[in-house]
């Protein structure tokens, strides 16, 4: 009997539905916000994710290393002792292809992303077919989200098995979703412009 029950509740989640369960609750999140703040979200998210975004995040880990590397500097001038005895000035502490360091940067710039959206958008106002265009587009930043994460940090390259029950997650290629960015992105960007051109055209009538 154990055998048999245990045997029910195992199962395999392929790619698709993996992604369908991360993208859910950011598709849930965006019936509440409503389809101007996601909408917004999402732009911002396209350009974080796309080659620019990538090139500014880089730029701030140069930033961000340039200012740690001004309290040795400072050190050495207080205590008047010769740049040659501190070789680790000019040294990089973070380094710029570090995936985590890329990764706290991306999830910054994510928390800004949505914070833009949260002041452009409007939520009030928004009816029912507002919160459903809010919760696709929640979903599409939920995509945009997990194609910079998966190419990251590739969590999924091999295929994963949890117990019990047996759960078999099937692999996950980290450039899966990479592929559909920049068509997703001006999708969003064509949705956002045609709801906010008929929003505007009921505003008038």
């Amino acid at each position: 009997m154990d055998q048999t029950l245990r045997g029910f509740f195992d199962t395999t989640i392929t790619n698709w539905e993996l992604i369908g369960l991360l993208i859910l609750p950011l598709a849930i999140y965006g019936i509440k916000r409503g389809w101007q703040e996601e909408g917004f979200t999402a732009i911002g998210l396209g350009i974080t994710v796309s080659a620019l975004g990538q090139g500014f995040g880089k730029f701030l880990i140069i930033l961000l290393n340039r200012v740690i590397g001004v309290f040795p500097l400072g050190v050495a001038i207080i205590l008047r002792k010769p740049a040659d005895q501190w070789p680790e000035l000019g040294q990089d502490i973070i380094p710029q292809e570090g995936r985590w360091a890329n990764l706290a940067v991306f999830v910054v710039m994510v928390l800004v992303c949505y914070r833009a959206g949260t002041l452009l958008g409007r939520r009030k106002g928004v009816y029912f077919l507002g919160r459903i265009a809010g919760s696709i587009f929640g979903a599409m930043n939920g995509v945009l989200i997990l194609a910079r994460v998966f190419y990251l940090l590739q969590p999924l390259e091999q295929t994963t098995e949890v117990t019990i029950p047996t759960i078999t997650v099937l692999g996950l290629r980290a450039d899966m979703l990479n592929g559909i960015v920049v068509g997703l992105t001006g999708f969003v960007i064509a949705l956002f412009l045609l709801l906010a051109w008929f929003q505007r055209r009921r505003a008038k009538e």
